[in-house]
């Protein structure tokens, strides 16, 4: 019973680990990943501007997830991808789930390939 209650646990663990991660790739990387039509700047360079802002972890979060709740142009950290790529557009997603995904940004460099 032992076994079977530690199994169970070590896969749900594994499910929550890759929340995060899922939710990253279903939103995100569509525009700031490397395929397709370059409409957005690559992830790798916003994770760099917001840690240049934001070094610590619980800014960095805070920070990025409240900006994707409502994009702003006065308080973006890379006014250069505006210029080139326009506003990010409103998303409907709620700050907790953007606060998942900035956490995700900030805690990972895997911006590219999906693994599970």
């Amino acid at each position: 019973m032992k076994k079977i209650i530690f199994l169970y646990s070590l896969l749900l663990g594994s499910l929550f680990a890759n929340e995060n991660q899922l939710l990253f790739y279903g939103n995100c990387i569509a525009c700031h990943g490397e395929l397709g039509k370059k409409v957005a700047p690559h992830m790798s360079e916003v994770k760099g501007y917001y840690l240049m802002a934001y070094p610590k972890k619980e800014d960095f979060v805070a920070h990025m997830a409240q900006w994707l709740s409502t994009p702003n142009e006065k308080t973006a950290q890379h006014k250069e991808a505006i210029q080139k790529y326009k506003l990010m557009p409103y998303l409907a997603i709620d700050l907790d789930t953007l606060t998942k995904i900035a956490r995700y940004i900030y805690e990972n460099d895997d911006f590219g390939v999906l693994t599970l």
